[in-house]
């Protein structure tokens, strides 16, 4: 029996277990090599025994703050923007129910094959509450559907 960790089993163990490998692979090469080679995505659990500054949280801390604010500067745009789509959407849709193809002359309609039966096209929106700050626009024009969930609250 080998003191090494195999590759297949460091992925998938869990709890102290887990905990055990982690720590045998942050101080063997052989080990992180292997794990490495098997699936580099592994080596991200070295993160977990990796202790973090409480100065580098608190910078980070302050960034995301400070990148929220900038966002919530930018909300009234992004509603415009949201209410701009909705209404080109539904002009858009109007548009298209309305308009209609002149009707062939008398001569040419008794030469000209009945054209294959099509749904009609539909358009139409909605805007649902999802709740809390959320809202659910459904548009659909003929047999394309958009759905889109809009959250002002939320921050990426």
């Amino acid at each position: 029996m080998s003191l090494h960790v195999d590759p297949a089993r460091f992925a998938e163990a869990t709890g102290s277990a887990r905990l055990e490998m982690v720590r045998h692979v942050a101080g063997c090469p052989a080990c992180r090599e292997a794990v490495a080679e098997h699936d580099p995505a592994l080596l991200f659990a070295l993160l977990a025994i990796t202790p973090i500054p409480a100065r580098m949280l608190d910078e980070v801390s302050s960034g995301v703050a400070a990148g929220a604010g900038r966002e919530r500067e930018r909300m009234p745009l992004r509603l415009a923007a949201a209410a701009a789509v909705a209404a080109l959407a539904l002009i858009t849709g109007y548009a298209t129910l309305v308009h209609r193809e002149a009707p062939p002359e008398p001569a040419l309609a008794a030469q000209a094959t009945p054209p294959p039966a099509v749904p009609a096209a539909r358009a139409d929106v909605e805007v649902e509450p999802a709740g809390g700050v959320s809202h659910v626009v459904d548009l659909t024009v003929g047999e394309t559907q958009v759905v889109m969930v809009y959250n002002g609250d939320l921050h990426l």
